[in-house]
């Protein structure tokens, strides 16, 4: 392998907008809020401008709380859960019942949760049981469920027991299960 040497590129040198100073202005300071015109300053001077530099100066509390509501989702439109040009609930989905399980329905309003028998089907709840899970269930703790409870059923573990066989069986069934309900299958 062949390096080349590459060449420094040679140093702007700048001289601090500070008056009175001649050292080179290596750190740059906003001028304003628009963040596109900035001072050069050496590290004593832009130190001192940072500390007394005020974003928000010259704006009132109602345009500093609109700034800072903008800033939580980074100065994009939002929209209230359920809105935002979403006709219905019907393109909205939701295997996980994420939104069931907070209590939030699809339609924005405060729905208590249900119970898990109330919410999935019987074969669901029997093979979340068997496995001794919990909902909502997580693809990685089921998948770590079931390595946990196959080293205690595979038949090899117990000496070709049938009991632990059929058990064995049955936990791959109820994994497989809910692994298709979850769509990582």
């Amino acid at each position: 392998m062949i390096r080349k040497k590459t060449k420094e590129k040679p140093k702007t040198t700048r001289i601090c907008d500070h008056p009175d100073c001649q050292e080179p202005g290596e750190y740059r300071a906003p001028k304003d809020r628009n963040l596109r015109d900035y001072y050069w300053f050496c590290l004593k001077h832009v130190t001192e401008y940072n500390k007394n530099w005020d974003f928000y100066q010259g704006l009132s509390a109602e345009e500093i709380e609109r700034h800072l509501q903008n800033d939580v989702a980074w100065q994009r439109p939002t929209w209230k859960l359920g809105h935002g040009g979403i006709k219905g609930n019907e393109n909205i989905h939701d295997p996980f019942h994420i939104f069931e399980d907070v209590g939030l329905g699809m339609d924005g309003k405060h729905n208590p949760p249900q119970n898990p028998e109330q919410k999935y089907e019987k074969k669901l709840i029997e093979a979340v049981s068997f496995m001794e899970l919990k909902f909502p269930l997580q693809p990685d703790i089921v998948k770590r469920q079931y390595k946990k409870l196959a080293k205690k059923y595979h038949p090899d573990t117990n000496k070709g027991d049938k009991e632990s066989e059929k058990l064995f069986q049955r936990l791959t069934e109820a994994y497989h299960y809910i692994m298709e309900r979850l769509g990582k299958l």
